[in-house]
């Protein structure tokens, strides 16, 4: 009989780890290319690109890949109807364009992919604050994480909208608001638009998700679950590093409402799952 201990199986995934790290320098180099337009719309193209593909990677260890292309097709079909709505109507953001930089599209397509990026990264960072870890979705839960998730979500766009529109111009608003030119409106509007998709996806998995074996070996581990409060926590940083472009009253009091916003539900996230005794390290 052999008195041999099995070590406990982690996920920390080399891959995933290294794409991290890569997407935390990029977010270092963005604040060496601001003054340059050309440069700044590729970093912000190549930054969506390694927040999707880590989304991606990170979820399908989760839902596996049917069930991220259904919540992929669920946050486009959405977005793209509410953002088309309001570019039309006004509902539910406000009136505004994208500019031709994003792409020749109404709504540009690297808007969908951010949209799925961030949400997917809000959507776990809601399970963490939830303690749903390893746990299918069930009764007020249903309910609930989509809840959180939505109010994470929208940090990031507290955050991130008077940047983009009133300083970068990626977006102009037909008519500028009250929250650094950018229209209240806006904000309630996402946080409708992405309770609507996470609802949706919350109730669907609350029916169709399952948590074998497999699975559960890979999302059962602390580093697992750090890289989305990470990952979360480096585009925080990406708005903060921008008063190194311009130091203004907008860059000041965006680095101040992500620091008490996003690196707060980034920070207590990673509390969470250190202290959590059901994870392996």
């Amino acid at each position: 009989m052999s008195n041999t201990v099995k070590k406990p199986r982690t996920s920390f995934n080399k891959l995933r780890w290294f794409l991290i790290i890569l997407y935390f320098v990029i977010n270092i180099l963005m604040v060496f290319t601001f003054s340059d337009p050309n440069l700044q719309a590729v970093d912000y193209f190549l930054a969506t690109a390694f927040i999707f593909v880590l989304a991606v990677l990170h979820g399908v260890d989760r839902y596996g890949k049917k069930n991220m292309l259904i919540f992929f097709l669920i946050t486009w079909a959405v977005s793209f109807t509410f953002e088309n709505l309001s570019i039309a109507t006004g509902f539910p953001f406000g009136y505004y364009h994208y500019s031709p930089s994003l792409g020749m599209m109404t709504v540009p397509i690297i808007i969908i992919f951010a949209y799925f990026a961030v949400g997917y990264l809000s959507f776990a960072l809601a399970h963490v604050l939830t303690g749903q870890y390893a746990r299918k979705l069930q009764g007020k839960q249903i309910f609930l994480v989509p809840l959180i998730a939505a109010f994470i979500m929208v940090m990031w766009d507290l955050t991130l909208d008077p940047l983009s529109s009133t300083l970068q111009g990626m977006w102009v608003w037909t008519n500028p608001g009250a929250y650094f030119g950018v229209p209240v409106s806006n904000f309630l509007g996402w946080f409708l638009v992405v309770y609507i998709f996470f609802q949706i996806f919350a109730l669907y998995l609350s029916r169709y998700d399952t948590i074998n074996d497999k699975i559960r070996s890979k999302i059962t581990s602390k580093p697992y679950w750090s890289e989305a409060a990470l990952v979360y926590g480096i585009t925080a940083l990406g708005t903060i590093l921008f008063i190194f472009f311009q130091y203004n009253y907008i860059t000041v009091d965006m680095a101040l409402i992500t620091v008490f916003t996003m690196i707060f539900v980034a920070l207590v996230a990673l509390i969470n799952i250190s202290n959590n005794l059901e994870l392996d390290k």
